[in-house]
């Protein structure tokens, strides 16, 4: 059996057994890939991405070329797969050939696009750049490894926030998909994540998974440890093991499965079991570098001035603000933004006072008038 989990976004498109179960209803493929994404559910972005290039691939422009032109492609196509192929894979029979066939759409996508505009001519670029762009685009997997000796902060495509631990490595796609919202975590971070319950929000983190819809916490989740832990600050979050029932169920909807934790509570999987245990009010923190302000302190504000809020979140976020500081200082803030992402908390804050916020390396500009 092919050693999947060494496979890319592009291998596995171009795989005539994940092609089958794309395109068909075969038991024994939707059988094999359901197990398999079940004992491995932080590839499941990488999956999701293949299927929508497969997918792609089937609406690809058919261009105006003679009968021996096109024979030459496929076999060129064909050719080039059959060498990436694993010789110790099982054998492709005859009745797959249609699927070969959507291989080779996909190849034509990621190989034959940029090498067969510019070998052969025999495709204007204007006519498929823009089409081999836009897939590109769409099934991009962004991952980030903070390698610094601090936490660092990353801002995901739907508005959340993860304050990355040094040492840690997250994986999440350029766009969501339409029903969830679902990341891979490997080390610790806390999130924030933006409300939007029809689109449920997704850690997986080794043996753990946790669902929310909208809310701040904590996951802890490192290789080498026994224990995976998650903690709330705010909000509900549903916690249950990878393997479970309840990651078996369709993603999407806004029920919270499994273990449910409230504020201050916090769950621990250990020996295949999941324990919830209560959060003391003042306990030791375990990412050093993630700011303990940023997983305790509440972020509501009565008249307080602006600049102050500023500090605050400098010293929580790890990052730097730019602005005038007589223009600024004299804007009293009245507001709740605990549990709220960070551009969330800048938008709302600029738009209080009418400025506007630029963010380049961590440092945050803030422009505008001021309130006199």
């Amino acid at each position: 059996m092919k050693d999947y989990l060494n496979y890319n976004v592009e291998d596995l498109a171009q795989d005539d057994f994940f092609i089958l179960w794309v395109l068909s209803t075969n038991i024994s493929a939707e059988t094999f890939w359901q197990n398999w994404l079940e004992r491995h559910p932080y590839k499941r972005n990488d999956l999701e991405a293949a299927r929508k290039l497969v997918l792609k691939a089937t609406d690809l422009p058919t261009p105006d070329l003679s009968e021996e032109r096109i024979h030459s492609i496929k076999e060129s196509v064909f050719s080039r797969i059959e060498r990436l192929e694993n010789p110790s894979g099982p054998r492709l029979s005859w009745g797959f050939r249609s699927y070969w066939s959507m291989a080779a759409a996909v190849a034509g996508i990621l190989l034959v696009a940029g090498w067969y505009m510019q070998k052969e001519q025999a495709l204007s670029p204007m006519e498929l750049s823009p089409f081999a762009t836009a897939v590109v685009e769409e099934i991009t997997t962004k991952e980030v490894n903070n390698e610094s000796q601090r936490a660092m902060l990353v801002n995901l495509p739907d508005g959340s926030s993860v304050t990355l631990s040094k040492g840690s490595r997250l994986t999440y796609p350029s766009q969501f998909g339409a029903d969830s919202r679902e990341i891979t975590l490997s080390g610790e971070a806390f999130f924030e994540v933006a409300k939007d319950p029809q689109k449920p929000f997704y850690v997986f983190a080794q043996r753990l998974t946790t669902k929310v819809l909208g809310t701040s916490f904590n996951v802890r989740a490192y290789q080498d440890d026994d224990e995976v832990s998650v903690s709330v600050k705010t909000g509900r979050v549903s916690v249950f093991q990878a393997e479970g029932t309840e990651a078996q169920k369709p993603k999407g909807g806004t029920e919270l499965e499994g273990l449910v934790l409230h504020p201050d509570q916090e769950a621990r999987f250990v020996n295949k079991e999941i324990k919830l245990v209560a959060l003391p009010a003042k306990r030791e923190p375990k990412a050093v570098d993630i700011p303990e302000e940023l997983r305790q302190m509440d972020f509501d504000y009565v008249e307080t001035p602006i600049t102050e809020i500023f500090k605050e979140l400098e010293k929580a976020y790890q990052v730097r603000f730019v602005y005038d500081y007589t223009v600024m200082s004299k804007c009293p803030i009245t507001a709740q933004l605990t549990g709220e992402p960070f551009q969330k908390k800048l938008h709302l804050l600029c738009k209080a006072v009418g400025a506007k916020y630029s963010e380049q390396n961590g440092i945050i500009t803030i422009t505008g008038d001021g309130c006199e």
